[in-house]
C-alpha cells in the first residue's frame, strides 16, 4: 500500500500544473479585451492594471503571493496588450473602460467582485465602483492615481524634482524616450520603453539607488501595442480632463482599503482624500516603499491585501478623518 501510494504522490509531483486560463472578453462596442486568470479557489480578485497604457504583464508576475486560494483575473485594457489597440481618445473614453470592467464581471459570472487597482488603474476601479456599487464587494487602491486632477501637478512637479537628481546621461536618455511619437515612428520601439521605464521606476521607488526586484514588464504586449503606448497614455487623460471624484465617493459604501508607499511621487493627500471619502475606508502607510509598494516591500502589502481580503482590517490600517 505504502509503494503504492508514493508512486501515486510522484505521479503528482510529475503532473505539470494546469495552463492559465486565457481568452477574450467581447466589449459592448465590439473591442476585444484580452484576459488571464491566475490561480485557483472560489473567492476571484480582479485587477485593473496601472498606466494608463501598460499591460498586465507590467503588475500580473509579481502578484503570485496574491494567487493562494482564490482566482485573481487581469486583463489588458483597450489600447494595450493583446486587446485591441487603438489611440482614438473617444474609444479610451472612461466610460467605454468602466463598461469594458463590467463586461469582464460579467463574462466570469460574479455577482459582486473584489476590486484591486494599481496606480491609474486605482482611479479606473473608483470609476466603476462609483458607477457599479452594488457590484463591489470589496475595493484596494494599490498606490492609486488621486481622487481630482489637482493633485497631478504635485505628482509631475515631485517627479522633476527627482529627475533633476540623476546623472546627466540618464537625464538625456529619459528625456529621448520620453516623446510618444519616438515611438510610434521607431522601427522597434522597445529599446526606447526599456529607457523609459527603466528610469521612470528609479524615479517611483523608495530608494532610486537600491535594485529593484521587479518581474512585471511594462514594455510587454508586441511591438505594435508597446509603440502606441505613450498615445495611449495621453489620450486617456486628455478624456479626462478635469476629473474630480470625491464628491461622488460616498456612493461606495463597501469596505475600501488604500495602500500607499510612504515615498510615491503621487502626493500623499491623494491617498487621504481617498481613505476619507469613502464611508467605510481605511489607509495603510507603507514604509520604505514607494509607487512600487508591491515589489518595494512585498511581505507587507502581500499579507495586508489577503487579511483585508478574508474580511478584516489590516493592522496598523486607519481610518482618515481628510487630506492632511
Amino acid at each position: 500500500m505504502a509503494r503504492i501510494f508514493l508512486a501515486f504522490l510522484a505521479l503528482l509531483l510529475a503532473t505539470p500544473a494546469p495552463a492559465a486560463e486565457e481568452g477574450f472578453v467581447i466589449a459592448p462596442d465590439g473591442v476585444r479585451l484580452h484576459y488571464r486568470v491566475e490561480g485557483k479557489g472560489i473567492p476571484a480578485l480582479v485587477v485593473v492594471h496601472g498606466g494608463p497604457g501598460n499591460s498586465m504583464e507590467s503588475i500580473r508576475a509579481d502578484f503570485a503571493p496574491a494567487e493562494t486560494g482564490r482566482r485573481v483575473i487581469f486583463y489588458d485594457q483597450r489600447g494595450n496588450g493583446g486587446s485591441t489597440l487603438t489611440v482614438d481618445e473617444a474609444s479610451l473614453a472612461i466610460d467605454r473602460h468602466v463598461a469594458d470592467l463590467e463586461a469582464i464581471r460579467l463574462h466570469f459570472g460574479l455577482e459582486k467582485m473584489d476590486l484591486l487597482g494599481n496606480s491609474w488603474g486605482g482611479l479606473l476601479a473608483s470609476y466603476y465602483a462609483i458607477a457599479h456599487p452594488d457590484r463591489i464587494a470589496r475595493l484596494v487602491l494599490h498606490d492609486p492615481a488621486p481622487p481630482a486632477r489637482i493633485w497631478l501637478e504635485g505628482m509631475n512637479d515631485e517627479i522633476a524634482r527627482r529627475r533633476a537628481s540623476l546623472p546627466e546621461a540618464d537625464r538625456r536618455r529619459f528625456a529621448a524616450a520620453a516623446d510618444p511619437m519616438s515611438w510610434y515612428r521607431a522601427p522597434d520601439p522597445l529599446p526606447l520603453c526599456r529607457d523609459f521605464m527603466a528610469i521612470l521606476f528609479r524615479l517611483y521607488a523608495y530608494d532610486p539607488d537600491a535594485p529593484v526586484h521587479f518581474r512585471g514588464d511594462a514594455c510587454a504586449g508586441g511591438p505594435e501595442a508597446v509603440r502606441r503606448q505613450l498615445l495611449v497614455n495621453k489620450a486617456i487623460w486628455a478624456g479626462v480632463p478635469d476629473y474630480d471624484l470625491r464628491p461622488w465617493l460616498w456612493r461606495v459604501r463597501v469596505p475600501v482599503l488604500v495602500l500607499y508607499g510612504e515615498a510615491d511621487p503621487v502626493p500623499q493627500v491623494g491617498a487621504d482624500a481617498w481613505a476619507s471619502g469613502f464611508p467605510d475606508a481605511r489607509l495603510l502607510v507603507i514604509r520604505r516603499a514607494g509607487h512600487l509598494s508591491h515589489v518595494e516591500q512585498p511581505s507587507v502589502f502581500f499579507a495586508a491585501l489577503d487579511t483585508f481580503l478574508r474580511g478584516s482590517w489590516p493592522a496598523q490600517s486607519e481610518r482618515v478623518a481628510g487630506p492632511r
